[in-house]
């Protein structure tokens, strides 16, 4: 534009007009010197008349005029000559001689050299150091004039001439050195290309640049562009000290600023990355910091540029260290930082690197405001990009962020800024900015739903790169760094260079950190503030994979195969966990697993319980929430209620919850409290190794099973056997965590239960209800479960929760052993819950199946079983499903003998006395006498409440109606075991009770039905009619009973060994003896045969 041909010279004219008219306001009046022998320009005639027309009038008005055209040619002419003149001459330097006598005197090395100009040259350099203010405005105008043309500029021509010609900057031909007023267009375009300019012109384009950097009137070229922008934003803003400069940077991405006027700013931003002394603000407010923190180590000539980043980067690990910083450096900082992420062009060797990059994904870098790093944010960060991305880049990017200190304040990143400030107003206002407070704040909120999108991106795109330096979280490394030294060889300096470090060795100090605080020596744990700080860490960023470099970095592969799908919060790091068996990688295996161990000790880790159970957590598990209890109590207690009544209120929390236990069945090490009880077992017990929990579990409750089974000492210990127990109700609880059942009864259930959900034990007990039509595998495994739960009946889910209420009446100081036990003595109680009482029945019903299914008959009757039911009881060893009552049917037929140890006879007795009450729990009656009950004793099918449906077959025996050989040999048996005493026949006893009392009370046990037997036969009068009729039954029976069970012939005898239980051991004994007669006859048949061939002869 024309008016910046001649705008430049305006300060002289300035010059010119206070001599000529003093009624002009200054904003400081030029000193008059004592005896002065300048020229003056209202005296030269070229420019006397413009003067008096132009210097009339206010000088700020007269900006806007166009001084090419109203000035005229002779007196621009003069003009130029006369700035050459004040630069070059030495009557102008006697005037500073005079104005700055008293400063001089403190300048010796200005007055040492005699050269024209050096004075004005040397007072420049120090002119933050000039105390005196007439001093100072004098040569910060003489210096408006030096800047405003290169050729004024000492030793600017000579050193600057190759470059001036390479970069097309201006032309310095004798014919053309004349031209008036260059207006510092040559310095302008040179600062444009100083990271290429030879050295010694870089030298003085930077020393320059620092010069003018006290105030804008001093940097021609920004003052002109910047000039009705200054006015706009920065217009009470006084001139001096950096302080327009500093005012129109703030501004810099508002839109009402200029083109032309962000151009300039950005020119001299970018010279103050290349030496920050081109930024007086940072110069005078941290010139102490800088000296004392040793901020210019290795750069002791004074001319070397010291770039902004290492001086940003000292003085943040001087605050790292707590070395206490001048707020308004501490301002400056944070200013320069901002200026950093602001505008990508402020760091060259990013533009450089990343050329390609900005092209392809950012528009060529035309977003303003911070967008073009936070676009190579984005692409760095996303899977689908990244491989297109240079290391190059990533590490300038890196870089930038690191000298930015990003993660310090979010005030730093326009982007981030901009997009949260709503966030931080609303949730965040009473946070105080910086040492990341409220980027904490904000990463706690990070789910909520009041947090905006763009807010969310902008902060997970800043926090991938804090996750991968540690040192950028400023509480973590200041409470961490003396940990992370001794334990994870860190790096002692903060600001330590990337190159001259391994990379990952700033990855991988968190993941070391965190790997220390569950170490089991004590020792070796992190100090308390370390601590909370990793957790804390970990806890912000459990949501996400990306936030986590150990995981992600070894895991790239895995995440684009099995979790292309599940990119939300929290559902990549559970895919990686749903397919931990499918991963290959072995060092990605290892790092979700160490992160699914370290999850179930400390909850908050599992960033989507930590949002499905904030509610719930306080009212069922307050007691386990609290602070310093990370060893899977929470867990174990959410586990526990997650059935409550309070929990229907929380379905997705009781869905996170199950996920976990599902996850948890790929290692025994995923459940904490199980592993440290377990561990030592299972290392010494379980052979081969166990691939997983379930295997673990199989492994540990086989053995517990076979130790009572067998009577012998328990190999697990009573620490793992309570933990057992707990793992042992969570696969009782749900199928699905049973793997195994889901092998082998994937059918059957499909087919029986398909209708049934999953929880709360209804699948086994589906199955139960079907165990006749299971397929034999699924019947071999629910036989095992079954034992599992008749042995430790707390782990039977279904009878715990069915009974809950009863368990607390009447149980609650029972071992959970004995709890089955408890329930079935309290049963006919009056007030006995009616659903409860129907598990326990049926549990009862289940325990006369097989012996194995009730422990307290297995330990009284082991001696017995042996002595008169051994193939019984070799045959249940074996056996992996139940025999159907038969070893119990054994032992009952001793009764009548009086042939068992009294421990067994109270157990037996028990089980007969039950069977009597309810035909249920007579498996051998429901299997022989099915046909028979269904049409002789119908109506006692479906209640047979004190045994009526006994009873009713007994009758019918009695009067030959069963149609059944087996039935009616299996009822004959059952009325002489009930010979051994009058308690295990019901219904005699209810009718002969008061009679038993009377005649018999003081007769041993045993022998009550012979006493009352014989008062019928000695004073049968002496009775109650109802117990006289029984008794008479009673014994019409007994001898029906025994007609058929005596044996009184060969067929008989056939029919007795074919119809007993234990006729698979009579048949080998029969040939047994057949066999060893056979033998003994070959032998003894020779012998005889050779004593007759003797004697014959």
């Amino acid at each position: 534009m024309k008016w910046l041909v001649g705008a430049g010279v305006w300060l002289v004219l300035l010059y010119g007009c206070a001599v000529a008219d003093t009624r002009v306001d200054q904003p400081a009046a030029l000193p008059q010197p004592k005896k002065s022998t300048v020229v003056k320009l209202v005296d030269e005639e070229d420019c006397r008349e413009d003067i008096r027309r132009l210097c009339k009038d206010d000088v700020r008005n007269n900006f806007a005029r166009d001084l090419q055209e109203v000035i005229n040619d002779k007196c621009n002419h003069l003009l130029w000559n006369y700035k050459m003149n004040l630069t070059r001459s030495g009557r102008i330097e006697e005037l500073a001689k005079d104005v700055c006598e008293t400063e001089l005197k403190h300048f010796h090395e200005c007055e040492a050299d005699s050269s024209p100009g050096h004075i004005i040259s040397c007072m420049t350099d120090r002119m933050d150091q000039i105390k005196d203010e007439r001093c100072h405005q004098y040569i910060l105008r003489l210096a408006a004039i030096v800047f405003s043309d290169f050729h004024y500029v000492k030793n600017m021509v000579n050193d600057c001439r190759g470059d001036i010609e390479n970069f097309k900057c201006g032309r310095v031909d004798p014919a053309r050195e004349g031209q008036p007023h260059s207006q510092g267009s040559t310095i302008e375009c040179l600062t444009k290309h100083a990271t290429n300019l030879d050295s010694s012109c870089h030298k003085q384009i930077l020393r320059l640049s620092e010069l003018q950097s006290d105030d804008f009137h001093l940097d021609r070229a920004l003052f002109f562009a910047c000039r009705e922008d200054r006015e706009k934003f920065c217009g009470n803003i006084r001139s001096g000290e950096g302080r327009v400069y500093k005012c129109l940077m703030k501004h810099k991405t508002e839109r009402g600023m200029s083109k032309e006027c962000v151009d300039q700013i950005s020119r001299r931003q970018q010279l103050t990355v290349q030496d920050y002394r081109v930024n007086r603000g940072i110069v005078r407010a941290c010139r102490s910091a800088i000296t004392e923190n040793s901020c210019r180590k290795g750069t002791s000539d004074s001319i070397v540029e010291v770039k902004l980043s290492k001086i940003l980067l000292c003085l943040e690990e001087a605050l790292q260290k707590g070395v206490t910083i001048d707020g308004a450096c501490k301002d400056e900082m944070l200013a320069h930082r901002q200026q950093l992420m602001e505008d990508f062009k402020l760091s060259p060797e990013l533009m450089s690197q990343c050329k390609v990059e900005i092209t392809k994904f950012c528009n060529d870098g035309i977003e303003t405001g911070g967008r073009t790093l936070h676009c190579l944010m984005k692409h760095i960060r996303s899977r689908n990009s990244r491989s297109q991305v240079s290391v190059e880049c990533r590490n300038e990017l890196e870089a930038v962020i690191k000298a930015s200190d990003a993660g310090e304040d979010w005030r730093v990143d326009p982007v981030l800024h901009e997009a949260c400030l709503p966030m931080v107003e609303s949730t965040c206002k009473d946070v105080r900015g910086g040492n990341a407070r409220v980027m904490r704040c904000l990463m706690r909120h990070i789910d909520s739903s009041e947090m905006p999108q763009a807010c969310e991106a902008a902060l997970l795109e800043i926090q991938y790169f804090v996750s991968r330096d540690w040192k950028l979280d400023p509480q973590l490394h200041m409470a961490c760094v003396n940990d992370a030294i001794k334990l994870c060889n860190a790096k002692k300096d903060w600001a330590a260079s990337t190159q001259n470090t391994n990379v990952q060795r700033g990855v991988q100090v968190l993941p070391c950190l965190f790997r220390y605080v569950y170490h089991p020596k004590p020792h070796l744990r992190l100090s308390s503030n370390c601590m909370q700080e990793v957790q804390r860490v970990m806890h912000e960023r459990a949501a996400y994979v990306d936030l986590h470099p150990e995981i992600e970095m070894v895991c790239m592969e895995q995440l684009a195969h099995f979790c292309s799908e599940h990119t939300g919060p929290g559902e990549e790091i559970a895919c990686l966990q749903d397919n931990l068996e499918q991963i290959t990688r072995e060092d990605c295996k290892n790092a979700v697993g160490n992160y699914t161990e370290a999850e179930a000790k400390d909850t908050r880790l599992n960033s989507q319980l930590t949002v499905q159970c904030a509610a719930a957590i306080p009212e069922m598990c307050k007691g386990e929430a609290q602070p310093g209890s990370e060893d899977g109590a929470l867990m174990d207690c959410l586990i526990r209620h997650k059935h409550a009544e309070k929990m229907k209120h929380y379905p997705k929390c009781r869905a996170v919850i199950e996920h976990f236990q599902l996850i948890s069945m790929k290692d025994y090490t995923f459940s904490p409290r199980f592993k440290e009880s377990c561990q030592g077992d299972v290392a010494s017990l379980c052979r081969p190794k166990p691939k997983n929990k379930a295997d673990v579990i199989d492994c540990l409750s086989t053995l517990v099973r076979n130790d009572i089974i067998n009577d012998n000492d328990h190999q697990v210990t009573k620490l793992c056997r309570q933990q057992l127990r707990q793992q042992l109700v969570q696969r009782h609880e749900n199928a699905k965590l049973d793997p195994r059942l889901q092998q082998k009864c994937r059918e059957d259930i499909n087919k029986f239960c398909k209708d049934v959900t999953y929880g709360r034990g209804v699948i086994l007990e589906c199955l139960r209800s079907h165990k006749r039509e299971l397929e034999k595998p699924c019947h071999e495994l629910l036989f095992a479960r079954e034992q599992e739960e008749q042995q430790d009946p707390s782990t039977d889910v279904v009878l715990v929760t069915s009974c809950k209420q009863m368990i607390t009446q009447y149980c609650h100081d029972v071992n959970p052993e004995k709890l089955l036990y408890c329930l079935k003595a309290n049963k006919e109680e009056p007030n006995f819950d009616g659903h409860c009482r129907t598990i326990v029945i049926r549990r009862m019903v289940e325990q006369t199946t097989d012996a194995r299914l009730n422990p307290d008959l297995l330990r009284a009757c082991r001696r017995d079983m042996a002595k008169f039911c051994f193939s019984l009881f070799e045959r249940e060893k074996t056996s992996s499903t139940e025999l159907n009552g038969l070893l119990t049917e054994c032992l009952k037929e001793q009764l009548p003998g009086r042939k068992l140890s009294s421990t067994c006879k109270i157990q037996i007795l028990s089980v007969a006395r039950t069977a009597a009450l309810n035909y249920k729990m007579d498996p051998i009656l429901l299997d022989k006498c099915k046909t028979d009950m269904s049409v002789l004793c119908r109506e006692f099918l479906t209640d047979d409440s004190g045994g009526h449906m006994l009873e009713c077959l007994k009758l019918s025996f009695d009067h030959n109606k069963i149609k059944s050989d087996e039935c009616r040999l299996h009822v004959a048996h059952i009325i002489e075991t009930q010979r051994a005493d009058i308690h295990v026949d019901p219904v005699l006893n209810e009718a002969c009770g008061i009679d038993d009392n009377k005649y018999c009370d003081d007769i041993e046990n045993g022998h009550h039905l012979a006493c009352l037997l014989d008062v019928l036969e000695r004073n049968p009068n002496g009775l109650k009619t109802e117990c006289r009729e029984k008794l008479r039954e009673r014994r019409e029976m007994f001898n029906a009973a025994l007609k058929l069970t005596n044996v009184r012939s060969i067929g008989d005898l056939v029919g007795h060994v074919s119809n007993s239980p234990e006729r698979n051991y009579f048949l080998l004994v029969m040939i047994t003896t057949v066999g060893i007669i056979f033998v003994g006859g070959l032998f003894c048949g020779r012998a005889t045969k050779r004593y007759k061939l003797l004697k014959d002869r």
